[in-house]
């Protein structure tokens, strides 16, 4: 399923915080979003995350696993064990492929999981499935 233009048109008002301790690949993730019409705001980890969070209105939280402070699994706990946030789409985005790691992620409220690199055809579909309820 590609994307199309009607995705990026229903996208260009959502907003998504991306979180990763890797300047770079945030740089990359973000130039990715931004290409499918997204607004997109930073976080090198789960606390700054977490600040942010809190300034800011979100449609969306994509996280790695491996950080300092607050890593991925940590920063999904908190949000989906906050009523404010709860409702809140997080999609983990990590390299480990291990189902440990992926369910570990889907049983603290996880909403999608993505194997990095992501491609931009995975992205569209999780986009889909968060946004538009597509399967």
């Amino acid at each position: 399923m590609a994307q199309t233009q009607t995705d990026a048109k229903l996208w260009q008002n959502k907003s998504v915080l991306v979180v990763d301790d890797y300047q770079a690949i945030r740089k990359t993730i973000k130039e990715l979003f931004a290409s499918m019409g997204l607004k997109v705001t930073e976080a090198g980890n789960g606390v700054e995350a977490l600040e942010v969070m809190a300034k800011t209105k979100l449609d969306l939280v994509i996280s790695d696993l491996v950080m300092a402070e607050m890593d991925g699994f940590e920063l999904t706990e908190t949000i989906k064990n906050n009523p404010k946030y709860r409702a809140l789409p997080v999609v983990i985005l990590s390299t480990h492929a291990d189902y440990k790691y992926i369910f570990k992620a889907l049983r603290l409220g996880a909403d999608d999981y993505l194997i990095k690199p992501p491609t931009s055809e995975m992205v569209s579909i999780v986009l889909a499935r968060v946004f538009n309820h597509e399967w």
